[in-house]
């Protein structure tokens, strides 16, 4: 999957928050999360992925410039596989993010169970 940032990732490096994330936050509660109890500093070399309690939204955090920006991505079907204990993750490659990011539910699967149709792609 190529990433809307994919162009610039050379040399990043991307850290996952481990369990579930209150989505109700907005960015600065996310920055707050990777300040306090991520315990990381904001910079341009940094990925920061949260999952929802749902685990149908993930959230990107990144510093870009003086400025941060943060992508989400919502799911219809299925739910991200997210590592819940501490152990399970820290700091991922790259590449484990593209795995991330792919759909649960291929989307083939989808259209051939009826479940999307042509209409709802477009929303």
């Amino acid at each position: 999957m190529a990433l809307p940032f994919d162009k610039k990732l050379t040399g990043k490096k991307v850290f996952l928050r481990v369990g579930p994330s209150d989505f109700r936050r907005g960015i600065r509660g996310m920055v707050s999360l990777v300040v306090g109890a991520m315990d990381r500093t904001m910079d341009e070399q940094s990925l920061f992925i949260f999952c929802a309690t749902s685990r149908k939204q993930i959230r990107i955090v990144y510093c870009e410039g003086a400025g941060i920006w943060m992508c989400t991505r919502v799911i219809r079907y299925g739910r991200y596989p997210w590592p819940m204990d501490a152990k399970a993750a820290a700091q991922i490659t790259v590449q484990e993010l593209r795995d991330l990011l792919e759909d649960p539910v291929p989307l083939g699967h989808l259209k051939a169970c009826g479940k999307v149709s042509r209409m709802e792609l477009h929303m």
